[in-house]
């Protein structure tokens, strides 16, 4: 699969300071989260890559962004899952798209509707490469463009479900523990560089990904976790829960009883 080489843009509008501004690469940037992320960053001035797999919804939001508010935006096509091949074209083609990377945040995930540890092999598969296996292979990649410039900062996108794992999203859980350890390991890497890397982890958020679930807790406005993720980036924060509050809600889950908490339906 190589259709991630196939750029919309750039889009861009004249600006003033356009030597000055920082440049970020969004994956996942085509719905929730990580749409709302590239808009934040667009609104404080960033040129963007804005990548996912979804090639039309893409190139019209690189060009709103650019209009909107007068900043270079490129839509990149990716698949975290793709070849090698298909991986180290797309890393390329963003960092010679953008004069200096200074953030690199990946968003991309996926749930199912069964995920409860026993279904089909490929099911859970999917969802262990989809969540961990691609976003580690592209994050590798950015991560030594960062460490060759000595600049940049890593952003990777975990879950409550980590940290308090439940008898539901199993495989979903899973991967992301996975994803809590790499960034783990990245962080110990990059120590006494100028290289960062943040764990973003997320409570409830209101996107494609909790419609219809039956949660029993608040959901966040993917617009409020854009500002936090935007506020955080570049301050030498290592791990951040949005919202803040699930911090608190994991470690008193993390602390009860095995037996108190087996018997909890969250």
């Amino acid at each position: 699969m190589s259709e991630h080489s196939e750029a919309a843009g750039p889009s861009e509008a004249a600006g003033p300071s356009e030597a000055a501004r920082s440049g970020a690469v969004v994956i996942g940037a085509s719905s929730g989260v990580g749409r709302a992320i590239a808009r934040e960053l667009a609104t404080r001035r960033w040129d963007l890559v804005v990548a996912a797999r979804s090639a039309d919804v893409l190139a019209a939001l690189a060009d709103d962004l650019a209009r909107d508010h007068a900043i270079a935006a490129t839509a990149l096509t990716l698949d975290v899952c793709g070849s090698d091949d298909d991986l180290d074209a797309f890393c390329s083609t963003a960092t010679t798209v953008l004069s200096t990377i200074d953030a690199v945040l990946i968003t991309t995930g996926a749930i199912a509707a069964r995920d409860d540890g026993t279904g089909a092999w490929d099911d859970m598969r999917s969802l262990v490469d989809t969540n961990l296996v691609g976003v580690m292979a592209i994050a590798g990649r950015f991560v030594s463009v960062m460490e060759e410039a000595d600049n940049g900062t890593l952003v990777l996108f975990s879950s409550i479900a980590a940290e308090a794992p439940r008898n539901r999203n199993v495989a979903y859980a899973a991967a992301k523990a996975g994803l809590n350890a790499f960034a783990a390991s990245m962080q110990h890497r990059v120590n006494g560089t100028g290289v960062g890397v943040q764990l973003v982890t997320l409570g409830y958020v209101r996107t494609a990904m909790t419609a219809g679930q039956d949660l029993k807790l608040p959901q966040a406005d993917p617009a409020q976790v854009a500002r936090r993720v935007a506020d955080g980036l570049g301050d030498g924060s290592r791990t951040i829960h949005e919202p803040r509050w699930w911090g608190l809600v994991t470690r008193v889950l993390r602390g009860l009883p095995r037996g108190v908490y087996r018997r909890l339906k969250f």
